[in-house]
């Protein structure tokens, strides 16, 4: 049996059920066994269900991952594997893990874990070789899938993806993920509206499964001809492709903006997603704005220049087409799937 061990809320946002249910959408086209994943509680659970998986709640605290252990320990089996996406879980966490199953992790700082297979999938995912492979040989992960190669896309974003850099800008999207801790898609909208650089555009702001500033924002925009809120997305490729400009926290969805090429703006929350917004802009000529949570009017004045830059000149957006159009290939989800799966079923796949 396949498990995934991941959370969605308020606090984390969505990005890692998003990336886990990618992988899980893989894991079940090449063996037609739908993985099972389990939730510390049922926040997502919906949503899961919605794209036909089953969710078992543990009733747990996500920022305490080792009270689950007894009853992890009690369903799995040494031939199960266990996908965990999660920052809380620590070595003593995957130790005891592995007394069980075989485990798999998600990574994105550098840290090494005990594990038999590690899979950082970002664009500085390589640069990190040496940090997974030296040190404390007890912590040395078995197996490592690095770079954008195991970027695991929705499958909504592998086909479809044709999209045509417009003469003029008249679309542009904001988005902050699956949650807004600071506020973001209220500032920003409001900063661009009341400015030179944002006349004559829509702004479509796209709130959040998480967003603890909804009622907020409807307060603050419904009434706003600029700006159009969007609420329970559930084709974002359509809405992506219909903008000009995407402006965007750093996270999943930058890799999905750039299957499809629309000129993307970044910002980031938290130092786990500065090492993406940083090798992006260099990568790329994609403008990193900078550090919302902690350089709030920096980072909107920052947005503000680069839309500013994206409107005037068709050339530069043209570029940014062509630039991100070359960072993900799709396939990384079916590459994270088969290796996460060999650890189990390898004579089946």
């Amino acid at each position: 049996m396949f498990y995934i061990r991941a959370d969605g809320n308020t606090d984390i946002g969505m990005g890692h059920i998003m990336r886990c249910l990618s992988i899980a959408e893989a894991a079940y086209s090449i063996t037609g066994e739908r993985p099972a994943f389990l939730l510390a509680d049922a926040d997502c659970a919906p949503m899961i269900a919605d794209r036909g998986f089953s969710a078992r709640v543990l009733h747990t605290d996500y920022r305490e991952p080792e009270a689950e252990l007894p009853m992890l320990s009690a369903l799995l089996q040494r031939n199960d594997v266990l996908l965990v996406d999660s920052y809380q879980a620590q070595p003593a966490y995957y130790r005891a893990l592995r007394q069980s199953c075989r485990v798999a992790c998600m990574e994105d700082m550098g840290i090494p874990y005990p594990v038999d297979l590690l899979i950082n999938y970002n664009l500085y995912g390589p640069k990190l070789r040496e940090a997974y492979t030296q040190g404390n040989t007890d912590a040395i992960p078995s197996g490592l899938l690095l770079g954008v190669d195991y970027m695991p896309l929705r499958a909504d974003f592998q086909t479809d993806i044709a999209y045509t850099v417009k003469d003029k800008v008249t679309d542009v999207m904001i988005t902050t993920g699956g949650s807004d801790p600071h506020f973001a898609a209220g500032a920003l909208p409001e900063r661009l509206i009341n400015s030179d650089v944002g006349k004559n555009v829509r702004y479509h702001v796209v709130i959040g499964p998480f967003n603890a500033f909804a009622k907020e924002l409807k307060l603050k925009y419904e009434a706003c001809e600029a700006v159009v809120l969007h609420e329970n997305v559930k084709d974002m490729k359509t809405l992506m492709k219909a903008c000009d400009v995407v402006i965007t926290a750093t996270g999943s969805t930058l890799y999905e903006v750039s299957a499809l090429g629309v000129p993307m703006i970044c910002f980031y929350f938290a130092e786990n997603q500065r090492q993406g917004a940083e090798e992006l802009a260099r990568l790329t000529d994609i403008i990193n704005a900078g550090c919302f949570a902690t350089h709030r009017e920096e980072t909107v004045e920052n947005v503000s220049q680069a839309l500013l830059r994206c409107i005037q000149d068709k050339a530069y957006r043209q570029t940014l087409y062509r630039q991100e159009r070359q960072l993900v290939d799709g396939a990384g989800a079916v590459r994270i799937a088969k290796a996460i799966l060999s650890l189990a079923y390898e004579k089946r796949i």
